[in-house]
């Protein structure tokens, strides 16, 4: 997962230094690099067609950075490979990548404005919500949003469609609107905002039309406390109730 603690790369600030995270996945730079080969492009021709420089497609190739989810989507079509190969590599099976026919899971509430605790019960169940094709399946999921502090957004009873960062191996990026969980004493809380990189440190900011929830916030773990952003909201969906006509 990505840590509010973590610094931004050379090339822009939306490609990310490859961490220790990645080690125990197949190597996305080899990919990379073999998506070129067949595609008989050099990284010139490439990072022309990614809107990227050649040093930073030799930074991917070499495993230095690792390149945002956007410039992967750039990548895959400009080299006619399949995202998800380009993602997860011969890993990937039929399970993986099936589509979810039950929908996506519901898996808590997030208060957007404050912390919300995870502990409250919540049964899980699915909504008739398609899977985002340029995300992998099985790491997408929804949360419930409570409360009006991020209505420029989503409203209150609204979903929040967000892909795990863990789980679909994508990293969030200046401007995304992230799922936030903070760990303190065995607690795990959870909240929703806008996550901006400005000034040298990482922000929250909230979208919402409400006073109350005007102010950014920094957020640093401690020896107690551990920040992590665990998903990356990239749709939502709004339920509507249907309305019957009154039998004759």
């Amino acid at each position: 997962m990505y840590s509010f603690t973590n610094g931004v790369s050379r090339d822009t600030i939306g490609d990310f230094v490859q961490s220790e995270d990645y080690v125990g996945r197949m190597d996305l730079n080899q990919r990379i690099f073999k998506a070129r080969e067949d595609a008989k492009m050099t990284q010139a021709q490439l990072a022309e067609a990614v809107g990227k420089t050649r040093g930073a497609v030799a930074q991917w190739e070499s495993g230095e950075v690792r390149p945002r989810h956007q410039t992967l989507v750039d990548i895959a079509k400009a080299t006619k490979k399949p995202l998800i190969w380009l993602l997860h590599g011969g890993e990937v099976d039929a399970e993986i990548t099936a589509p979810l026919a039950a929908g996506l899971p519901v898996i808590g509430e997030v208060a957007a404005g404050m912390w919300r605790e995870s502990a409250l019960i919540y049964e899980r169940h699915y909504e008739p919500v398609a899977a985002h094709p340029d995300y992998p399946p099985h790491g997408q999921r929804l949360y419930r949003v409570s409360g009006n502090s991020i209505n420029r957004i989503a409203a209150s009873g609204e979903y929040l469609h967000a892909v795990a960062v863990d789980e679909a191996g994508v990293q969030p990026e200046n401007g995304d609107l992230v799922i936030v969980r903070r760990l303190h004493h065995g607690l795990a809380e959870y909240t929703a905002k806008t996550m901006v990189w400005e000034d040298g440190r990482w922000l929250l900011r909230p979208e919402s039309n409400d006073p109350d929830w005007q102010t950014d916030i920094e957020l640093n773990g401690d020896e107690d406390t551990e920040i992590k952003v665990t998903d990356i909201v990239v749709a939502k969906w709004s339920p509507i109730e249907r309305r019957r006509k009154v039998s004759r």
